[in-house]
């Protein structure tokens, strides 16, 4: 999974977002409001300045400035650093203040804010006014929406957090871990989620345990006839007889495996174990599981060696060499091997359905057909087995011949 499909990665993205935005238009709103009291602050005090003014005699009302509360600072020193690059420039578009004076600004500095008063010889006077710089109420709510949005963001993210460990179960359990996960103490949904796959785990592991007491016993209970038949049939006389009964003996034994492979692939707990193989010790094998080892199989394969289960893969190629004996015409079929390509084909019908339907178990088209002659697992366990492998497969019929066509993984 790429980072930005992570539900962390998009929740901490909208927060983010969310957080920038709400600092953006607070730092806005907040200026924008530092604006209008200065704006405010210099029309006042240009109003009280020009007031104060007296055109005759060029100078201002002191008292009348001190009793509005606009005095001359005590510890000029002390701002120097306000006055240290100041010009006049700026100001001279705010207005004159009567014909005699230029225009005044207002500063906020070190707490407090000051009038700049600026004469014709571009000197400066400065005036410690009344007011002070405001920290209006809107700027403790953006601080508390702020903290508010990383409490939420804090709080989401503890919420979601057992879904790492739970996603780490679940895949898992796909593996075939069935270890319980702890139980949750969480209230909300993420916490139910996490416990009620708790008892889901519980229940399949039940299942699972009761399934293959039931698949022990059972197993148990058909070998067990056929133990004592095959010990009863070595004390008989050699006799066409006990030849019947030994290959039927045989055959139900191979059933009964073929019935549990059945049961391990429906599970999903068929495991590979790949190992180099010839080809001509598989064939040879093949040969040795078929019902009559002296059937009339055509082979014609390239040596190679070929990186499979040994076991499945033979059991697998098994039934699809068997159905095509079974089912040619002429009672023949040919296994052909050349590159990377193995076919078995014979002449005969094609299939009455898709090759993907005989994928299913006990597939027999739909009812129990009078000409069948198996129980329809025979394909599902080598299409499985061929799946188990990665090895690609399809089926055609062209001029009366089926060909069961498997594309190979060579090892070179």
């Amino acid at each position: 999974m790429k980072w930005y499909h992570s539900l962390f990665f998009k929740i901490t993205l909208i927060f983010g977002i969310a957080l920038a935005g709400l600092v953006a238009v607070g730092t806005s709103f907040t200026l924008h409001q530092k604006k209008e009291q200065l704006f405010e602050v210099r029309r006042f005090t240009q109003n009280l300045f020009r007031s104060a003014y007296s055109p005759h005699s060029g100078q201002l009302d002191t008292a009348l400035l001190a009793q509005e509360g606009y005095v001359i600072p005590e510890n000029a020193a002390s701002l120097a650093p306000l006055l240290k690059n100041l010009s006049p420039t700026p100001f001279r578009r705010q207005g004159e203040m009567g014909r005699r004076m230029l225009p005044l600004e207002i500063v906020a500095f070190k707490g407090k804010l000051y009038a700049l008063v600026f004469s014709k010889e571009a000197s400066v006077h400065v005036y410690e006014t009344p007011f002070h710089p405001s920290h209006p109420l809107h700027v403790s709510v953006f601080g508390l929406i702020g903290l508010a949005l990383v409490f939420l963001y804090v709080l989401t993210l503890r919420s979601i957090r057992p879904l790492l460990p739970l996603k780490a179960r679940i895949e898992a359990l796909a593996e075939g871990d069935y270890t319980l996960p702890p139980r949750s103490h969480s209230k909300d949904e993420i916490g139910a989620l996490a416990n009620a796959f708790h008892d889901t785990v519980q229940k399949i592991k039940d299942l699972k345990e009761a399934r293959q007491l039931f698949l022990r016993n059972i197993m148990h209970e058909l070998k067990t006839p056929i133990t004592k038949g095959k010990l009863a049939l070595a004390m008989l006389e050699d006799s066409p007889y006990k030849t019947k009964l030994d290959v039927l003996f045989d055959t139900q034994e191979q059933m009964l495996e073929e019935f549990a492979r059945i049961e391990k692939l429906g599970a999903g707990e068929l495991t590979l174990v790949r190992k180099p193989y010839h080809l001509d010790d598989i064939v040879a094998q093949v040969r040795d599981l078929l019902p009559d080892e002296s059937a009339p199989l055509e082979v014609s394969a390239d040596p190679q060696t070929l990186h499979v289960d040994f076991d499945l893969f033979c059991v697998a190629l098994k039934n699809i060499t068997d159905n095509a004996l079974r089912y040619s015409t002429d009672g023949r079929a040919r296994l052909t091997c050349k590159g990377t390509t193995l076919s078995i084909s014979n002449h005969g019908d094609p299939l009455p359905h898709p090759l993907d339907s005989y994928a299913k178990p006990y597939f027999l088209g739909g009812s129990k057909q009078k000409e069948s002659r198996g129980l329809g697992f025979g394909l599902y366990i080598a299409l499985a087995v061929f799946r188990l492998h990665a090895l690609p497969y399809h089926y055609t019929h062209e001029a009366g011949v089926s060909t069961f066509t498997l594309e190979l993984t060579p090892v070179l």
